[in-house]
């Protein structure tokens, strides 16, 4: 294979900041300028198959994801990465995604799938803010539907937090408030958390209750650590909408 014409191939076709360098027998890794939403770069390599070639991310772009807390083997968020997977002629074998060179138009294949990862990361992220403003507004509108204008949304403690770093999802003014967290990845949960037991260092006395997207998702140790601290807990916002009402009589917030 001659790497310098393939070089200068994918320099004209995508863009001049394109290396190539061997790596193990029939294996070379592609640098290229295109990254994640963190800085960190995609993952290209280019390898023989039989007496064909392919490019694949050799399974770089959906581990990388899951670092965000994004899953893409449920629900919409499937559908919508297999379609993209479908429109740009890649496969997903296991979790690696592979883009097959048809007649030698190395370019195009290298075109082709570039464009395909770079859609995969801006759909997932787009996606999981999406996500995460819908959770916030159904998790809004069902507490202000419980405790109409108690609700104080994004709450802070001005007069010891000026920063703002410890906020409240929900502060519900009461004789003992109410602190409510709404829980969608190991980030929130931590930082709801670290907020309790600062209040708690603080010398506040509230109830604390946390409510999550779908608490399956969250990481074995970061939820021990939280339901160490938090006094009440749902997995979904379905199911405090069955039982938070019934919790709220025992401790004398709704009649």
């Amino acid at each position: 294979m001659d790497i310098e014409s393939l070089e200068k191939e994918f320099r004209k076709k995508v863009c001049d900041e394109i290396e190539m360098f061997p790596e193990g027998k029939d294996r070379f890794i592609i640098s290229a300028p295109f990254t994640f939403e963190d800085g960190d770069f995609l993952n290209v390599v280019l390898k023989k198959n039989g007496n064909g070639w392919y490019f694949t991310d050799e399974g770089h772009t959906f581990m990388h994801l899951s670092y965000d807390d994004l899953d893409f083997e449920r629900g919409k968020r499937k559908e919508i990465i297999n379609s993209v997977l479908k429109t740009h002629d890649l496969e997903n074998d296991s979790g690696e995604l592979k883009c097959f060179v048809e007649d030698n138009y190395f370019s195009d294949g290298f075109y082709t799938f570039i464009q395909g990862l770079i859609k995969v990361t801006d759909i997932a992220f787009t996606k999981r803010e999406r996500i995460r403003s819908l959770f916030y507004e159904e998790f809004q509108e069902y507490l202000v539907g419980l405790f109409g204008d108690k609700c104080n949304f994004d709450y802070k403690e001005s007069s010891k937090d000026s920063n703002g770093k410890y906020p409240v999802d929900c502060y519900v003014e009461n004789e003992m408030p109410l602190f409510i967290f709404g829980i969608y990845n190991n980030d929130k949960c931590r930082d709801a958390m670290i907020t309790c037991l600062t209040f708690e260092r603080w010398g506040s006395s509230f109830t604390s209750i946390g409510i999550f997207e779908n608490q399956e998702d969250i990481n074995k140790k970061v939820l021990a650590r939280f339901s160490d601290v938090i006094e009440k807990q749902y997995s979904s916002l379905s199911s405090s909408k069955e039982r938070l009402p019934d919790y709220l009589s025992k401790i004398h917030m709704l009649s």
